[in-house]
């Protein structure tokens, strides 16, 4: 798959949407443009009273994503500024960082992905590049290493357990970590470990503490509900939402559909997705198909009853069939 087929995806959600107008939310921006400069006072506070969901740990989990082009997306990503919702581990930190995302509010179904994130933002923090943060997952680093994420999460309640997920997980972010750093495609860096400059814009968000992560289902009525009430009051535009392809375990409920209606996003808002089937084009065998959908198509989508399942997505997508070229690279 090429960055065409990403695009393909983005015009056949907007020419197939129900004509009808969604309305967007226009907030005023408050957050400080620069990601090295921490958040006021009152918006950490309104930050700190997300709740998580507490969700039963899952039977599988994903500490490491198994999407490796999320570099299909960059055209639709570049330049959108602004919030940055999504679920997973740090997939999400090279989309914001592409994005030029100025808050990350994740918000995963596993309860210990908050503590992956939390990991992170320990060794981020004191790591000035990509190969420094690697080599605190060494084994020979080890030691230290912990000795860093109990120093730099003193205050948070869940240190302990960040450093024995850690103790346990360590060679498998080590594994990845170096795979992802040496990733190119046609020479470009694929993922922000391998790239010095999206590194330290994630750095600067997590030292600025603009990452913050929570145990919450997108369907239920606490966590993602919270999530655009804060940021409606704090004055910032969820520019892009990302699900990985966790749309295809559960219908499009009422509770769902009100979520997305709360969050406040406007009309250069995106949903991206990631969507494994048959007959769609990948990037590579054990990849997936990326799709791009404006926020409001999407809306519009929901309201109507048109979308009650992300699979009524891979059905259009399908009897639109390729993309055909046209001068300007696609018609």
């Amino acid at each position: 798959m090429t960055p065409m087929n990403v695009r393909h995806s983005l015009a056949l959600c907007a020419a197939l949407a129900v004509m009808l107008a969604a309305p967007v939310v226009r907030a005023q921006p408050r957050i400080p443009a620069d990601p090295s400069v921490a958040l006021p006072a009152d918006m950490q506070r309104d930050i700190a009273t997300i709740p998580d969901e507490g969700t039963p740990r899952p039977a599988r989990h994903f500490p490491v994503s198994n999407e490796y082009r999320h570099d299909l997306l960059f055209p639709h990503l570049r330049g959108l500024g602004g919030a940055y919702v999504g679920v997973g581990s740090d997939q999400n930190y090279t989309m914001a960082a592409i994005a030029g995302s100025e808050l990350l509010l994740l918000c995963d179904y596993d309860p210990q992905i908050p503590l992956v994130h939390r990991m992170y933002r320990a060794l981020v923090s004191v790591s000035e590049t990509p190969d420094a943060l690697i080599a605190h997952f060494g084994p020979e680093a080890q030691a230290e290493s912990e000795r860093i994420i109990a120093t730099e999460l003193a205050d948070d309640p869940r240190k302990d357990e960040v450093v024995q997920y850690y103790r346990r997980q360590r060679h498998w972010f080590d594994r990845y970590l170096r795979r992802m750093a040496r990733a190119r495609h046609e020479g470009v860096p694929v993922a922000w470990i391998g790239d010095a400059q999206l590194y330290e814009r994630i750095r600067a968000l997590h030292r600025a503490r603009r990452i913050q992560t929570f145990n919450g289902d997108v369907t239920a009525e606490r966590t993602l509900r919270t999530i655009g009430d804060v940021a409606r009051r704090i004055g910032t535009t969820v520019r892009v939402l990302y699900f990985s392809n966790a749309e295809q375990f559960f219908p499009y409920s009422a509770s769902f559909i009100r979520n997305m209606e709360n969050v406040p996003t406007d009309e250069r808002s995106i949903v991206v997705r990631t969507v494994n089937h048959r007959r769609l084009v990948k990037p590579g065998p054990r990849d997936w198909h990326y799709v791009v959908q404006e926020m409001p198509d999407f809306l519009v989508r929901l309201r109507t009853g048109a979308y009650r399942h992300s699979f009524q997505l891979v059905a259009d997508i399908l009897a639109a069939g390729p993309p055909t070229m046209g001068a300007d690279g696609l018609s």
